[in-house]
């Protein structure tokens, strides 16, 4: 045991250890009493801010939507089909005087129609009635082409919903552009 010449420190050592022990052991001498304690813990529970996030999605978002749905109707119509030229494909082309590509989806027979003419008219081709008549024949088609496409989709409920979730994908889309 180590032996504390100065009497007065020893008293003063004391009575802090007593004071710090009071604080410890008896928490009410403090002024502090268990059930303040508990509604202390409630009171920052219920305080506790509440912060709400709301997202949408980007337009992109919608678009790759849109083109899954778009791809998932076409393929299943596609197989359907028994003409050939009414097999819709989806390609990313450029349009004249653009190096800026799209995504346009168009039934063979507008690709056979503009090589056939093509053909037929060859030295016409900058003619009016060139782009006339193949407007006229594709347009003949087309209503072919939406009959037939009407017809596959309420015969074939698979070819239905896969419709009707394309079309909402695409209002999706517009309606994202709108906000």
């Amino acid at each position: 045991m180590t032996k504390i010449k100065n009497k007065h420190a020893v008293s003063t050592l004391i009575g802090t250890l007593i004071a710090l022990s009071s604080f410890i052991v008896f928490p009410a001498s403090a002024g502090l009493n268990a059930s303040d304690i508990q509604q202390e813990d409630q009171v920052n529970t219920t305080k506790t801010e509440r912060i709400e996030v709301l997202g949408t999605k980007s337009r992109m978002a919608f678009r790759r939507e849109m083109i899954k749905a778009e791809d998932s109707f076409y393929k299943l119509y596609n197989q359907l089909t028994t003409n050939v030229d009414f097999k819709v494909q989806c390609d990313k082309v450029k349009r004249t005087g653009s190096h800026i590509k799209i995504r346009e989806c168009t039934p063979n027979f507008t690709r056979t129609l503009r090589a056939t003419v093509f053909s037929e008219d060859l030295k016409d081709m900058s003619s009016v009635a060139y782009d006339q008549e193949l407007a006229f024949r594709i347009e003949e088609m087309q209503k072919k082409h939406r009959k037939s496409m009407a017809t596959a989709v309420m015969n074939n409920q698979k070819l239905k919903e896969l419709f009707i979730s394309f079309q909402n994908k695409r209002q999706e889309l517009i309606n994202s552009e709108q906000l």
